[in-house]
């Protein structure tokens, strides 16, 4: 009897070992990727992009299988910093995706929002360097097309009844919309008459042009984030939207 329960007593971790080396295991990981996320938001509250970027990246990779939904808000933050740090190309790369991702429907209203509008933002912005830059109409124009679209599905699905998710007043996708075709419209000496606002400028000085001329056609056989829809024509309300050191 007493080396019956010896054994008994000796087996009694061997549980405890295959949790560790199985789902426990799994729990490790997001237990990690949570604490990495409040290192990420930390980072970014002190403008520390570069730590911010790495921390969400590594935690995106521990929760990659285990926690899509979580993966896509993950993807967002790196768009965030990555356009922070004025990596352009990988923060155009990176929302492009996260648009474009075949759960980024089934995300709740206000994190569609949220990742819509940066990404309108920093396709807008790209389009304005790349102008100032001497970029061909075809490539600067894909940008800012990009930016009208993603504005347009903005306040299709927010402008509508009200105020949209995150609380801003109900015209604003409205006036980013009129921004984006505005940039369109003004010609290369009426854009360099107005300074780029400063959340853009982190855009230039880097060859944005000449990096995106490189890439293109790699993108898909066309650009787009959604499926055009017709409606009212877009009026022109200037530039007001962006107006130097906004924040816009």
């Amino acid at each position: 009897m007493k080396r019956y329960l010896a054994l008994l007593w000796l087996m009694l971790p061997l549980p405890l070992v295959v949790l560790h080396f199985s789902r426990g295991q799994k729990w490790l990981e997001i237990d990690e990727a949570r604490v990495l996320v409040i290192q990420g938001e930390d980072a970014e509250k002190e403008g520390d992009w570069e730590a911010a970027d790495s921390a969400y990246r590594e935690a995106a990779r521990l929760v990659a299988t285990e926690k899509p939904d979580l993966k896509l808000r993950l993807d967002l933050a790196q768009v965030r910093t990555r356009f922070r740090k004025g990596e352009a190309v990988e923060a155009i790369d990176l929302s492009e995706a996260l648009v474009n991702d075949p759960s980024f429907r089934a995300m709740p209203g206000e994190f569609r929002e949220e990742a819509r509008e940066l990404a309108g933002r920093i396709h807008y912005y790209a389009a304005w360097v790349m102008r100032l830059e001497g970029a061909s109409r075809e490539l600067w124009m894909e940008e800012a097309e990009l930016a009208r679209q993603n504005y347009r599905l903005l306040v299709e699905e927010f402008d509508h009844g009200g105020k949209p998710a995150n609380g801003s007043e109900p015209a604003a996708h409205q006036k980013d919309l009129e921004s984006a075709v505005q940039l369109q419209r003004l010609s290369l000496t009426e854009l360099m008459a107005r300074p780029l606002p400063k959340e853009g400028q982190c855009m230039a000085c880097q060859g944005l042009s000449e990096q995106m001329a490189k890439r293109r056609g790699q993108r898909g056989k066309k650009p787009g984030v959604g499926p055009m829809r017709e409606g009212p024509p877009d009026k022109g309300a200037g530039l007001d939207r962006f107006k130097p050191g906004s924040g816009s």
